[in-house]
Parts: C-alpha cells; sequence; structure tokens
C-alpha cells in the first residue's frame, strides 16, 4: 500500500498541492491528470522517494518512503521518468538486464537468468531488437525499452511519468493493456498522462491537479468529470457517450455550443 497524508508539494514559491491524502492499493490503477506544470512530475518523484514533500506524508507498507534503505526501496518501486539519458553505448538486452540489478547478489553479477528480460522484451515487441545499440533507437523504440526495464525489474509499485510519450497508436495502447494486467497480477500502477480518454479507458481511479493548490482524488467516475476538467485546465471540456462510454472533448475555441 502506498499511501500519502496531507500531501503539499511546492515549487519555489508556487504551491502546486495543499493537501493531499492517497490511499494506492495493490490492483488499483491510477492516472494522474493536469495542465502543463500542475505538479503531475512532482507527485510522482515525491511518491517515488526521489524528492521530500513539503509538508505531510508519503508511506510505503506503513513506513516513510524515505527511510527505505535504496536497495530495498528499488526492490519495491520502480519508476519510469519522463526522459532517459543514453551516456553510453549499450544493447537493448543490456539496458532492460540492468534493471534487473536490485534483485541480484553483488556477486551474482553477470551471472542472472535472462528468462524475466526475454519475457519482457517479448511483452514490449522488442525481440528482434535485442542486440541493437540503444544509442541507435528511434524515440518509440527506446521509449518501449524503458518500459521494458521497468517491468523486468519487478517491482509491487509501478510509477510511470508520461509512458506513452513517443509511442504511436498500437504500443500505446500495449503499454496500456500490460499496465492492467499488472494490476491484475496484484501490483499497483499509477501513470501521468495527457490524453484523457486513454486515461478513463484503462485507469481506476484519478489525481485531477489544476496547478494552483487543488487536487482531486479518488474513483475516476467520480473525479474525471466535465465540471472538474474544465475547471482544472480552463478550458471548457464536454463529455459525450459512445456505445455505453464516457468521452471528452474540448471545445473549439470557436464552439459557441454550450
Amino acid at each position: 500500500m502506498l499511501t500519502t497524508e496531507a500531501l503539499r508539494l511546492a515549487v519555489r514559491d508556487r504551491r502546486l498541492v495543499d493537501a493531499l491524502t492517497l490511499q494506492i492499493a495493490p490492483g488499483q490503477v491510477w492516472c494522474v491528470l493536469g495542465p502543463n506544470g500542475a505538479g503531475k512530475s512532482t507527485l510522482l518523484r515525491t511518491l517515488a522517494g526521489l524528492r521530500d514533500p513539503d509538508g505531510g506524508r508519503v508511506r510505503l507498507d506503513g513506513r516513510d518512503v524515505g527511510t527505505w534503505k535504496p536497495l530495498e526501496l528499488a526492490r519495491r518501486r520502480g519508476f519510469l521518468p519522463q526522459s532517459v539519458v543514453d551516456a553510453f553505448s549499450l544493447t537493448v538486452l543490456e539496458a532492460v538486464t540492468a534493471a534487473r540489478h536490485p534483485r541480484l547478489p553483488f556477486w551474482a553479477w553477470g551471472d542472472e537468468d535472462l528468462a524475466t528480460v526475454r519475457a519482457a522484451l517479448s511483452r514490449f515487441e522488442l525481440d528482434e531488437l535485442a542486440e541493437r545499440d540503444i544509442t541507435t533507437l528511434s524515440g518509440g523504440e527506446r521509449q518501449r525499452v524503458n518500459i521494458a526495464a521497468l517491468f523486468a525489474q519487478e517491482v509491487d509499485v509501478m510509477l510511470l511519468d508520461e509512458p506513452l510519450s513517443s509511442l504511436d497508436l498500437h504500443h500505446q495502447m500495449k503499454t496500456l493493456h500490460e499496465l492492467v494486467l499488472a494490476s491484475r497480477a496484484g501490483r499497483s500502477v499509477v501513470f501521468t498522462v495527457h490524453d484523457i480518454n486513454l486515461a478513463m479507458q484503462h485507469a481506476t481511479h484519478a489525481v485531477l491537479l489544476d496547478g494552483h493548490g487543488r487536487a482531486l482524488s479518488g474513483t475516476k467516475d467520480t473525479v474525471v468529470t466535465s465540471a472538474n476538467l474544465s475547471a482544472a485546465f480552463h478550458h471548457p471540456i464536454h463529455g459525450i457517450t459512445i456505445d455505453g462510454e464516457l468521452f471528452f472533448r474540448a471545445a473549439r475555441l470557436t464552439d459557441t455550443r454550450p
């Protein structure tokens, strides 16, 4: 269980979140929505224990996340940042294998079982790229390697900051499908995303930030509404039901309909 208690986030003198209380349980998929600069990445980094809260607490299984030893934490939660800088050349296989290091004793490095790594490569359709240098990949291919590495880490809590960036539609849907399957296997998933409709199709819960301290959280149907979205994004957003499923569309600037 990953929880927050009256979490407050700020950047310099700008408040992002005033007081956010969450209970992220195994089997749940949380999407984090909000305009640019609202604090989505800051929230994920704080949940991951990579920055201290500006107020309140973040706990993993009842312990403040900041008190976990790095190796222990790496075995329990995984974090995918928005961008990964390649400092040197690796093959795709080596890059994904490196994600396994928290689970290996020091003396076993290099003798690891590659079954988990191969399964992650296959899951994201990377088998044919296994021996490619990561510096030669397209942006979308590199992002799939990043996601495969997170899956190879085999953690209980998966935190992903904009995992769909650079991916084409097929691989966006594939990634979201695999995250849902991971949740059904007992993992907790939290991801930031800009596409409201993709979030609604795959998430069970949502956090909606407006960048001025307000944060709504709960089941997706209670949080992601036309009124809440319009207020957070400062733009009219309408809901429409198609074949029994709710979709959202932003009003055109020339749209005079209510």
